[in-house]
């Protein structure tokens, strides 16, 4: 088994909860509605608890609107995780995925894990310059879709890895996370406007 279909299974099975404790803090005001608790990283006082640094340390300072999550790279790389699992119950449905970045980190990845049973993932990602000290929108026009088809759930990972030809991160360097809108498409083809 590849090592991030390990870690994906530990992270799923680690928060189950399809609820964070920052729920309240909920953008209410799209149509499709983001999904995302705390999806500008501002309520849950230093320490939001619906994101975690799978690897490196997170903090949260200012950011595209507001605050920010910041990862900052450690020997074992970089990776923040969404900890509640999105989409359960979601039937057929596609679901549709952006973030603002920025960072010092040269590349980075937004990864969907699909889990259509144990130990069974299919990635959906989006690969990008991290943006230096402007702030991108990834991806940049059309958001990640993600077909659910009847699957267990899906978890949100940003990472900027060391070691690897398309994520060369090196240690201390950062990647910026706000902004995270995700939502179930209507169209199915993630066209709505965000």
């Amino acid at each position: 088994m590849r090592p991030f279909l390990v870690l994906a299974a530990t992270v799923l099975a680690a928060c189950g909860s399809t609820s964070g404790g920052d729920a309240g803090c909920v953008d209410g005001s799209k149509s499709p509605p983001d999904l995302i608790s705390n999806y500008s990283f501002e309520c849950g006082g230093t320490t939001p608890s619906e994101w975690t640094a799978v690897y490196g340390t997170l903090s949260f300072p200012a950011g595209h609107t507001g605050r920010a999550a910041q990862l900052t790279v450690d020997s074992a790389g970089g990776r923040l995780a969404y900890n509640p699992t999105l989409g359960t119950g979601g039937g057929t449905a596609t679901f549709c995925v952006t973030a603002w970045v920025s960072g010092t980190s040269p590349y980075m990845k937004m990864r969907v894990l699909k889990q259509s049973g144990p130990g069974n993932f299919t990635e959906y990602d989006f690969n990008a310059p991290s943006g230096g000290s402007i702030w991108s929108r990834i991806p940049p026009t059309t958001a990640l879709a993600i077909p659910f088809d009847n699957a267990q759930g899906l978890q949100l990972l940003f990472e900027a890895q060391q070691g690897r030809p398309d994520m060369n991160a090196k240690v201390g360097d950062t990647l910026l996370v706000d902004d995270v809108d995700f939502w179930q498409s209507t169209s199915g083809k993630c066209d709505e406007a965000r």
